[in-house]
């Protein structure tokens, strides 16, 4: 048998509540680390007292900034965030202190006796504030922490040919992760000096480097433990775990006990990164007869206090700013902008879902000023195979976006439309289109390891450090392996991840696991195969088969493999070349119904036609485009992280903070095309994140065709309906 140790959970034990948490798994004599936490957005730290938080009752240290045997900084990819502020905090989540209690409730009385003396300074909350000469430094350098652009053709020249130029400005909101499952880690001290971490980790390589840094021990010192993800959406991908993680080590390694670290849904929501809020000012020109001829747009990311990955997420935002359109003269700006709003960094669709309401929006809105119809305008101008990107990128393989545009259309109806429903209640019908650039292309060079082993048990066992939460990779890996061994599904085990036992796989992020993972799987599974073919010739046993073979020899046989993507060269300098070597392409269509005295949007129908190349599993696939379809609708008309005059989130908590329930969603209809990619001898495209780019502006494009009004900024609520309506 196969020790329950190296298994990862399995799917049903989600279902039938076993304890596969990190919250279910505390040692019973674990001490509970919570921190103290800024009250003001920006403000001096004059001084701390920590004496009256050592007199309560169960409160055995109190740690601060003087004791991190490490470095002190906290950050993904600029060294702005220290672990623990010392000087200066910049946002309400910056922590101070650790008060480390026998149980949670001693650790929050002790939280709340530590005394801190601020002397407040300025806040600048808004990104358009942060970005004037007289706004107050956030960070040394001016609050503008990155600039991109792209250029193409001739911007002057586009403009000069175009008999309509129409501008308009697009505001989106900051979004919230929303995991059912807060931030949470344990930690256990070694006798020979290093630690052992589980967690609810999304990326544990990244989370070990980074903790071992904050500690002071060397990276092979650290044994990070994936335990069970109850969700993430990028919330758990950046510096959010380590921050869990290094608190909890922290901890013990000070105390010799083990030690817990777990965040309320408060301190969750202010703590770990959400969508980036933008501001996106949008110019697109074009002919009499609907050739788009040039588009001007200036880009503006609220990173929050610190960048944590926003570049990144700001370079994916510009190389998709002009939508899947063949525009000749481009000229694109992105700025990642400093203020005092806690950090914004990975969220599904990384930087996309912000662009595509902006570009999916205006081409409506161009439509109506051209007198054409909104799908025929789309057709006019996508990308097709052949065709430049705006960063000057050919494609040269199949471009699916005129038959995905062509399905949603047929499904929702769009030459038949029926627009009333009643006196009150008016129908409308919207379509967007989507791209995605897959894995991380610009992003950073793209390398994936995997290793796959036979037991004494008959077995096969699939290492990496992809984690699983709730994507399906988990099975999607397995059944890779299993197709390249010629083996049962039941046969093959995908490991538990620990960092001491599964090679590198690289981050679980940008939709990667399946194109990075799958394929190294593949690799190494086809060197374990030919390896076990050759054994089995030399032995005398050639023509057995392998599941029999590997029963036989009773030993553990493994190889390894690495699976890496050509580098792209794109220049964000120049904001030139080839930004990635593959896109996911798809359409989403919608109808609402909008009563037009309340303003309330109801959806009625979604559709989602999406090309993943390969669909290893479908039902996987469906179940991640229907996932992002919804939480798209959501970013589209409920979710909206409300910050107050002081910095402060307003909703911290799901009574506030409104996020879909079966209530607002109906059925959603999913076709999946599959063009598959000569990029990989699996032929997959990532799927996980680019469904979710396309509800917003559909749904913002459904509610003029249905009133007239257009809303400019997300979410669409019944307010901005009304207000509109009054007004024309």
């Amino acid at each position: 048998m196969l020790s329950p140790a190296r298994l990862r959970h399995r799917y049903h034990d989600a279902v039938f509540g076993k304890p596969i948490y990190t919250a279910d798994l505390v040692p019973s004599d674990a001490v509970y680390v919570k921190a103290v936490r800024s009250r003001y957005p920006h403000a001096l730290i004059k001084r701390v007292d920590i004496s009256k938080a050592l007199k309560v009752e169960g409160v055995l240290r109190v740690l601060t900034a003087a004791d991190i045997p490490g470095v002190n900084i906290a950050s993904t990819l600029i060294p702005d965030r220290p672990f623990l502020a010392t000087d200066r905090v910049r946002c309400i989540a910056d922590p101070i202190a650790l008060v480390v209690a026998d149980d949670p409730l001693s650790a929050d009385q002790g939280v709340e006796e530590v005394v801190v003396e601020y002397e407040p300074l300025k806040a600048v909350l808004d990104v358009m504030e942060a970005i004037r000469d007289d706004a107050p430094s956030i960070h040394e350098g001016g609050n503008i922490c990155r600039h991109y652009k792209v250029r193409k053709g001739d911007i002057s020249g586009g403009f000069a040919e175009s008999d309509i130029i129409l501008e308009r400005t697009y505001r989106t909101p900051i979004q919230e992760p929303a995991p059912i499952e807060t931030e949470a880690a344990y930690a256990i001290p070694k006798a020979d000096g290093g630690i052992e971490i589980v967690g609810s980790i999304q990326n544990p390589f990244y989370v070990r480097n980074g903790v071992a840094k904050i500690l002071g021990l060397q990276p092979e010192n650290v044994n990070i433990v994936a335990a069970a993800l109850g969700g993430t959406f990028g919330g758990k991908s950046d510096e959010a775990p380590w921050d869990v993680s290094a608190m909890a080590g922290l901890a013990a390694l000070t105390t010799g006990r083990p030690a817990a670290c777990i965040y309320d849904r408060d301190e969750s929501v202010i703590a770990h990164s959400r969508r980036h809020a933008s501001h996106i000012r949008y110019r697109l020109g074009a002919s009499r007869d609907g050739r788009f001829k040039a588009a001007e747009i200036e880009i503006f990311y609220d990173t929050g206090a610190y960048a944590s990955v926003g570049p990144l997420v700001l370079m994916r935002a510009i190389v998709h700013a002009t939508g899947p359109y063949d525009i000749e003269n481009v000229k694109t700006d992105a700025y990642l902008v400093y203020t005092n709003n806690p950090t914004a960094g990975s969220f599904r669709g990384f930087g996309n879902p912000q662009a595509h309401f902006a570009a999916e929006s205006h081409v409506d809105l161009m439509a109506r000023e051209l007198g054409m119809d909104p799908v025929e305008l789309r057709m006019k101008n996508i990308l097709r195979r052949g065709a430049s990107t705006a960063t000057g990128e050919v494609l040269d393989e199949e471009v699916s976006l005129g038959h995905a545009l062509q399905l949603v259309t047929e499904k929702i109806g769009w030459d038949r439309k029926d627009h009333h429903v009643s006196p009150e209640i008016k129908r409308g019908y919207g379509v967007a289109l989507v791209y995605h650039g897959n894995s991380l292309g610009p992003e950073g060079e793209d390398i994936a390891e995997a290793e796959v082993v036979t037991t004494p048990t008959g077995h096969v066992i699939v290492k990496t450090s992809l984690t699983e939460y709730g994507t399906g990779s988990s099975y999607g890996l397995a059944k890779i392996a299993a197709e390249t061994l010629n083996i049962p599904e039941d046969r093959v085990i995908v490991e538990r991840v620990e960092t001491h036992t599964v090679p590198n796989s690289g981050g679980t992020f940008a939709s990667r696991s399946t194109l990075m993972g799958g394929n190294a799987v593949r690799l190494a599974a086809e060197k374990l195969k030919k390896r076990l073919e050759d054994m089995a010739r030399e032995s005398g046993r050639e023509g057995i088969s392998l599941l029999d073979f590997i029963s036989e020899i009773g030993e553990e046989i493994s190889e390894r493999a690495v699976f890496k993507l050509p580098v792209c060269d794109y220049d964000p300098e120049k904001g030139y070349g080839r930004a990635y070597l593959q896109y996911t392409y798809g359409a989403v269509g919608v109808i609402i119904q909008v009563d037009v005295q309340t303003g309330v949007v109801r959806l009625e129908k979604v559709v989602g036609v999406f090309d993943v190349g390969r669909a290893i599993n479908r039902q996987f696939v469906v179940s991640q485009i229907e996932g992002a379809l919804t939480q798209g609708a959501a970013y589209g008309l409920l979710e909206e992280l409300i910050t107050g005059k002081m910095g402060k989130i307003l909703n911290p908590n799901f009574a506030d903070y409104l996020v879909p329930t079966a209530a607002d969603m109906p059925s959603v209809d999913v076709v999946i095309l599959e063009y598959p990619s000569s990029l990989t001898p699996l032929g997959t495209r990532t799927i996980g994140e680019p469904p979710i780019c396309g509800p917003a502006p559909a749904i913002a494009n459904a509610v003029h065709d249905a009133v007239g009004v257009r809303i400019y900024s997300l979410p669409i609520t019944a307010e901005k309906i009304v207000k509109e309506l009054k007004k024309s």
